[in-house]
């Protein structure tokens, strides 16, 4: 039984990676990263700082001999200063314990479609386009992804997904599907009949956790596979779409305003982004199963009570 480690696995994305992979009978699931596991993965864990040089890493690679890597470490907020010692150096580390496990396992990167910067208005985004990142988020990213790169193409059998817009359940608030569910579930509370949000007309490529999750797994357990592919579904919704759907899934019918003194800078930035995912199919043969109804329809039910 192949057992796959996936570092970071109580980030958002990294959560519901793991959660998805310890359901499966075929597989085991070991998890990593700094502070308390996440629920399920408590006699799976690893508490782990990267950026440590203890070595530890690389001795437990050698212990527990993985199938893969999956590495959702990192963060998306904070000063440029923090975004590149939590995704850049980070990486860095990886890869360095990585070469000295001694046998190392496949690495799949999760990239992030912020590496890109604005797509061209009605064109799809390919992995052939030039990035042009335009937040330092986004430029940190971009760094660790040519490390990843850089070690393929030294022989590590590493690849980078990289992923466009996640959804899923328990989403943090400095995105806007975390603040709008949490601005519905107010005013649902309140009895509040209108909420505000800046414009939303910037374009999206939306991807649920648990497409993303399968895709991880395709490539952590595949064959030979090209160095960096899209995870995404192809398809563009507005935040308007993801908004108004949000609402009608959790229930509020009353008015969505758009005020444009709250206008999102990097939505400003990149209007419109949709990613072109025939490598994603051809390779990985793969496809998302989910659309934004289901995935909107995912998170607004995990707040129902229990």
């Amino acid at each position: 039984m192949p057992v796959i480690l996936v570092m970071g696995a109580n980030g958002f994305i990294g959560r519901h990676i793991a959660a998805d992979f310890a359901a499966r009978p075929d597989i085991t699931v070991v998890g990593g990263g700094l502070g308390a596991a996440p629920e399920g993965l408590e006699k799976g864990w690893l508490e782990l700082d990267l950026l440590a040089g203890d070595g530890r890493l690389a001795a437990e690679l050698r212990r527990i001999a993985p199938a893969a890597l999956v590495n959702c470490a990192g963060a998306t907020v904070g000063s440029t200063a923090d975004l590149f010692r939590l995704n850049v150096l980070t990486t860095d580390a990886i890869l360095s314990a990585l070469r000295d496990s001694g046998a190392p396992p496949r690495l799949v990167h999760l990239g992030s479609a912020a590496e890109y910067g604005p797509g061209p208005q009605g064109a799809p985004v390919s992995e052939a386009a030039f990035p042009l990142p335009v937040s330092p988020y986004g430029i940190a990213k971009l760094a660790a992804t040519y490390l990843v790169l850089a070690a393929a193409r030294q022989g590590q059998n590493a690849i980078v997904l990289r992923v466009f817009n996640a959804l899923g359940p328990g989403m943090p608030e400095n995105s806007l599907p975390g603040a709008a569910t949490r601005r519905l579930a107010a005013a649902l509370a309140s009895g509040s009949r209108r909420v505000e949000f800046g414009p939303l007309g910037s374009v999206r490529d939306f991807i649920d956790v648990r497409d993303i999750s399968s895709a991880v797994l395709a490539a952590s357990l595949g064959g030979t596979v090209p160095p960096l592919i899209n995870v995404a579904t192809g398809q563009g919704h507005t935040a308007r779409d993801l908004v108004r759907g949000l609402a009608s899934a959790m229930g509020y019918d009353g008015e969505i305003g758009e005020d444009a003194a709250s206008a999102s800078p990097r939505s400003a930035d990149a209007a419109w982004q949709v990613a072109d995912v025939s490598i994603a199919r051809n390779a990985l043969d793969w496809e998302p199963a989910h659309d934004l109804e289901s995935s909107v329809r995912f998170m607004a039910e995990s707040l129902a009570p229990r």
